[in-house]
């Protein structure tokens, strides 16, 4: 096995050298960056076989810097998502694979390729939430703008519900709120009344938890003014906010424990089982 990387290393070393010397340049010769990027993909791959993943990463970044200025965009992007993927996967370097995950995203919208820019920015958020959830939060909602900057929307509801999650479960209510109003207007514009309702409900109960009953009211009346108003979610919701009104609390657990909050994103649904009515009602 040991007798095997070695010969993977060696020919890694033999592309790069090959790489490096189409980057060369003199009277008669223009440096043949596409070329260059071939060989230090080649050199990649038998870095990665061989195990020696910091040196396949430096590869792969190089290839993909050969591709960029030989206009081979999406190759370039390709390559940099490559050496995002093993320093997350094989070296698990969160950060360092994050910031690798957003210069592939860069490269591939500058393709004109926005649903595997969003990927890569998910991509990046999905490595850095066990290590700081603020940056990973972050890359969440870059991703979801992206997408709504694009109009390609419909195709990020996992993008959104995702990012909702990490930020319910981090206690973010605030940027959860705002993310679920503009996965709302998402659903609106496919049009999507089931996910309509289902977000509109998670609204109220995640003001609830963040103790913010007043708002809470005040945005399920303006759901109210809709289609909303006929569902099952709206009929929970206002049974919710009657119950926080009356300081019940087993009424509000009786409420949590129906099949149309069962039925909301884990995390939501979660959420719901654990609203408690204000301490002064208890």
């Amino acid at each position: 096995m040991e007798d095997l990387e070695d010969s993977k290393i060696q020919e890694a070393v033999r592309y790069l050298a090959q790489g490096d010397k189409a980057t060369e340049k003199n009277w008669f010769k223009k440096p043949e960056w596409d070329i260059a990027g071939q060989n230090y993909e080649k050199a990649a791959s038998c870095f990665k076989a061989a195990r020696s993943y910091d040196q396949a990463i430096q590869a792969y970044q190089k290839a993909s810097d050969a591709l960029f200025k030989s206009d081979l965009l999406f190759m370039s992007a390709k390559s940099m998502e490559s050496a995002a993927t093993i320093a997350s996967l094989q070296l698990k370097q969160p950060e360092r694979a994050a910031e690798m995950y957003k210069k592939a995203s860069d490269l591939y919208l500058t393709h004109m390729s926005p649903d595997r820019a969003g990927e890569m920015l998910e991509k990046g958020a999905r490595a850095l939430e066990p290590v700081n959830v603020d940056n990973a939060i972050e890359m969440y909602v870059s991703a979801c703008s992206l997408f709504e900057s694009e109009e390609r929307g419909k195709f990020a509801i996992d993008t959104f519900r995702k990012a909702v999650a990490v930020m319910i479960k981090n206690k973010r209510y605030e940027a959860a709120v705002d993310i679920l109003h503009r996965l709302n207007a998402v659903y609106q514009g496919i049009p999507n009344q089931q996910g309509i309702n289902k977000t509109c409900l998670s609204i109220i109960i995640t003001l609830l938890a963040a103790e913010d009953e007043v708002e809470a009211k005040k945005q399920f009346q303006l759901f109210c003014l809709h289609a909303f108003v006929q569902s099952e979610e709206s009929a929970i919701a206002c049974a919710l906010l009657d119950a926080f009104e009356q300081g019940d609390q087993e009424l509000v657990s009786q409420i949590v424990r129906k099949q149309t909050v069962t039925f909301l994103d884990n995390e939501i649904a979660k959420l719901a089982r654990g609203l408690q009515v204000p301490s002064d009602f208890t």
